[in-house]
């Protein structure tokens, strides 16, 4: 466990490789390290002084998106093609209602925003099919529980761009129902399906859903104003692709914000990671139990797609690399 030298709140991570890793956050902050975490440069733009950065996804060293939160303008994608030397504003929101909250993407030119339902009811959908050059709204936007449905923008991993067109997301705070949302078609069609746990509250519900290329899938969550209160209620689990999810045996620890699939040896069960600020713990069943894996806390989790490398990133700049998954 490291830190990036300064004390943000690091709510964005992409893990490239062992070497080379995105993170962002509070404080403007847009941290690069290309040689596996001993240093990290400030790579922001000055354009985004003062705001929140909450997501990030790099193809590479060079290439990566990043995505601000608030309200209104506060709320905008970017994209650079150095390292951080140069940044192009892709979209800035202009209704004082939207809030975005995370994106993912299919490959480097296919990609999905989201944000909070806007005074219309709808969740914010953007999507872009020209590595960004424009983020066209979603014709027909999930339409939100009149009881303040809503999502977290926690940490960049409640919405995940699945296959070549599916899509999911997740979400919370409202009148005792969280909810997964999900699309077949590039955002064209959506569907609802009910977690089981509760969101009776504006701090409570899902906050981070993973897979596995088998169909199996976690979302994890809990509520972020009584971290330290695990169980039941703060994780679920499926096996066919998120048509129906079921209650864990065994719950995480805490509240957990980010969660990602470490693939499990071949013919077993897969594996997940989720991370909060009171602990991590992993599930080697798909979902089904959850043990401790460390105590120490932090928002996100995200592996690396080439080399399987583990990376960390929490409260007060706080960031850790785990090489490989240690076996029971």
């Amino acid at each position: 466990v490291s830190s990036i030298g300064w004390p943000s709140s690091l709510r964005g991570l992409a893990a490239v490789s062992a070497d080379v890793a995105w993170a962002t956050g509070s404080g403007a902050t847009v941290a690069l390290t290309t040689d596996g975490g001993t240093t990290w440069a400030q790579v922001a733009p000055p354009s985004i002084d003062g705001l929140d950065v909450r997501d990030v996804h790099a193809l590479d060293a060079g290439r990566a998106w990043i995505m601000t939160a608030g309200p209104g303008e506060a709320s905008r994608i970017l994209y650079t093609e150095d390292g951080g030397a140069h940044w192009t504003e892709q979209r800035r929101e202009t209704d004082e209602k939207s809030f975005l909250d995370g994106f993912d993407f299919w490959d480097e030119k296919r990609g999905i925003a989201y944000g909070d339902p806007l005074a219309d009811g709808r969740f914010r959908i953007l999507v872009t099919v020209d590595g960004g050059a424009t983020w066209q709204p979603g014709i027909d936007a999930p339409l939100a529980l009149a009881g303040g449905e809503a999502a977290f923008a926690a940490s960049g991993t409640g919405l995940r761009a699945l296959g070549t067109q599916d899509a999911a997301f997740v979400t919370g705070a409202s009148d005792a129902k969280a909810r997964l949302w999900s699309t077949p078609d590039l955002s064209a069609t959506w569907e609802a399906v009910d977690l089981p746990m509760p969101a009776p509250k504006p701090s409570a519900g899902a906050f981070s859903v993973a897979w596995h290329r088998s169909g199996a899938g976690i979302v994890v969550g809990g509520d972020f104003q009584t971290r330290d209160v695990g169980g039941l209620q703060n994780a679920a689990w499926t096996e066919d692709h998120g048509a129906t999810w079921h209650k864990p045996l065994v719950g995480p620890r805490g509240q957990r914000a980010g969660s990602t699939c470490v693939a499990g040896a071949e013919g077993t069960q897969p594996e997940f990671l989720a991370t909060g600020q009171t602990g991590t713990d992993v599930s080697r069943d798909g979902g089904r139990t959850w043990e401790p894996f460390s105590n120490e806390g932090f928002h996100c989790v995200d592996v690396a797609a080439g080399d399987g490398t583990v990376w960390f990133a929490g409260p007060k700049g706080r960031v850790a690399r785990l090489v490989r998954m240690p076996r029971p």
